[in-house]
């Protein structure tokens, strides 16, 4: 084959790889938790999304007044947990914890106060 065929198939594959993986991407949110209390607290989160196999867990250390940046796909839904629901939810046992929201296309940029006041 010539070198110029050759380029121009690499060419047409991976443009055929780009446009298959644009099409694969779910929409995300970003939005924000805030620690709005007075002290710095440990916070664990755990996420759910309906197409996902598992639910995922992230702790964030947050201080007084300042908020923790998360990106989620739209249906996910996130609750405010301890580590007794973790352990359980590994387990594979419902462990809801305290529901925050379920993400929506209109939650981008708003921000989740986290304590109860």
């Amino acid at each position: 084959m010539k070198p110029n065929t050759i380029i121009f198939l690499l060419l047409c594959v991976s443009l055929t790889c780009t446009s298959v993986s644009f099409g694969q991407t779910k929409q995300k949110i970003t939005f924000r938790l805030k620690n709005n209390g007075l002290l710095p607290r440990h916070f664990k989160f755990l996420e759910r999304h309906p197409d996902d196999k598992s639910p995922n867990v992230f702790t964030a250390y947050i201080l007084p007044g300042r908020s923790y940046t998360v990106e989620l796909k739209i249906g996910t839904v996130l609750a405010q947990v301890n580590q007794a629901e973790i352990n359980a939810n590994m387990r594979g046992h419902e462990a809801p914890g305290k529901p925050l929201l379920t993400v929506k296309a209109d939650d981008d940029g708003k921000t989740v106060d986290l304590v109860d006041r």
